[in-house]
């Protein structure tokens, strides 16, 4: 976590190859990087939040001030009836370095550690640009592939219904196997009308999230090692987790911060001590049509010089008992920020146990899906074949095939669901970082590419159809 927060980013900004055909992950991230208000308000921000270590520092620095300034005076002497009128500059020099100050002391500890909040904040927010990329690209091959078995199950049953139309033409089957026939596709009709707008939306959101429009891009490759988390161990996850999530880290060092204040505030009611100097000069300039009663001769001298050293010492005494107050306030907020840095990190270790446990069963749901799919044509096939010799009905066909198309639904998920987990469960144990997408990237297939605008939705849809034996 003491690395630089933004020197690792460049480095894969310069190294990322863009693609000659298809678009894949490293060029949305390109993309996104560059254009998602999100994330670069974010680096600002970080940016900005380094000054307050300078500012920090600051007090615990000489500091110099210097001012001028030009008069014109009318003076009269009672006494001696006399008028006195002279201009006067006067300039000055004032040095000032602290020797002995708690509160700047302890506000510099604090600045310390507010800008190691910020540095942890902007791990967190390069965690969840990392995660909004790979959410918002693999979120159209989602939606894509729904929308596939959406149609896919609606040519089918569409097929189905158009067959038992025909059988009930000749008399071969009863009215309500139509009717139930229609029901059916009159369902699928709905889910593919949401499966259109499902994918219309994700695509529109990749293009807000990267600000350009992208025509193709690379799908996921068929065979994928989704064999669950690496290491294997639990622990060893929950413990890189404890050391390194930002989020923890963020809360330590605002109970580290919380702590200093108070120590600040204490320190404020402590004896200061600092070394003082200064230089001024005055010049005095009377005017000539006073005569020899005025004029220098009244006192008055053209120039002054002096110069001050010394030390200073001030200690307040009494301020209404505002100082007291504010320390006891101070420290009840170092102690409420030390139960809050406790609670995260009981949150953070939950949501590491769960996003390894997801993950773990994730691999497994792959596998399983993947099996209920072909399950499910074999059933689709033998329900059909009954079908056709009188020993099922259209319900259980339209059964059948509703079960085929939602395990390849659920097939599809699985494999996306298995992904983003794993970006998750490395975002909560502190490694997710933008060198993670190079990797996922590597998942994409070069060959089988998606048309976001005029995908061959007929034609892979029909792949998906199971024609019985």
């Amino acid at each position: 976590m003491m690395r630089s927060p933004v020197k690792p980013l460049v480095i894969l900004m310069t190294t990322l190859s863009a693609s000659v055909q298809a678009a894949d992950l490293t060029d949305v991230a390109n993309a996104a990087w560059s254009y998602d208000g999100t994330w670069r308000a974010e680096r600002q921000n970080w940016e900005a939040d380094q000054e307050t270590l300078v500012q920090g520092r600051a007090a615990l620095l000489p500091t110099i001030d210097a001012s001028y300034g030009r008069y014109r005076t009318n003076q009269r002497i009672e006494d001696g009836g006399v008028d006195l009128d002279y201009d006067r500059e006067a300039s000055s020099v004032n040095l000032t370095q602290p020797l002995f100050r708690l509160d700047a002391f302890y506000g510099y500890k604090e600045a310390k550690a507010t800008v190691s909040v910020s540095q942890a904040n902007f791990y967190q927010a390069r965690q969840d640009f990392v995660l909004r990329v790979a959410q918002g690209y693999f979120g159209v091959l989602r939606a894509w592939d729904n929308l596939v078995s959406a149609q896919a199950e609606e040519k089918a049953i569409s097929r189905q219904l158009d067959q038992t139309s025909e059988r009930f033409d000749v008399g071969l089957v009863p009215r309500t196997d139509v009717e139930e026939a229609q029901a059916a596709y009159d369902l699928t009709r709905v889910s593919l009308i949401v499966a259109e707008q499902d994918f219309a939306i994700a695509r529109d959101q990749l293009e807000t999230l990267t600000g350009q429009r992208w025509d193709n891009l690379a799908e996921l490759r068929e065979e994928l090692p989704m064999s669950g988390p690496a290491p294997e161990n639990m622990d060893a996850w929950l413990d890189k987790a404890a050391y390194q999530n930002p989020q923890i880290l963020a809360s330590r060092f605002t109970a580290k911060a919380a702590g200093c204040t108070a120590d600040r505030q204490f320190g404020a009611m402590m004896p200061q001590v600092q070394l003082v100097g200064s230089y001024t000069h005055l010049h005095t300039a009377p005017d000539d049509d006073t005569g020899g009663a005025t004029g220098f001769g009244s006192g008055i001298t053209p120039d002054n010089h002096g110069t001050e050293i010394g030390i200073e010492v001030t200690m307040p005494l009494f301020r209404g008992g505002a100082l007291n107050s504010q320390r006891k306030q101070a420290v009840l907020r170092a102690d409420a920020a030390d139960q809050t840095y406790l609670q995260t990190v009981r949150d953070v270790t939950q949501q590491a146990r769960s996003a390894f446990r997801t993950v773990q069963a994730d691999s497994l749901r792959v596998q399983a899906r993947n099996q209920a799919i072909r399950s499910a044509s074999s059933a689709l096939e033998a329900t059909q074949s009954g079908y056709e010799v009188g020993t099922r009905n259209v319900v259980d066909v339209l059964n059948a095939q509703q079960a085929l198309y939602a395990a390849q639904r659920d097939y599809a998920n699985a494999r996306y669901d298995y992904i983003l987990n794993s970006l998750t469960l490395q975002s909560a144990a502190g490694d997710l970082d933008v060198q993670n997408l190079v990797s996922v990237n590597e998942w994409l297939s070069s060959e089988q590419t998606l048309d976001l605008y005029n995908p061959d939705l007929e034609g892979q849809s029909e792949e998906k159809i199971v024609t019985p034996r």
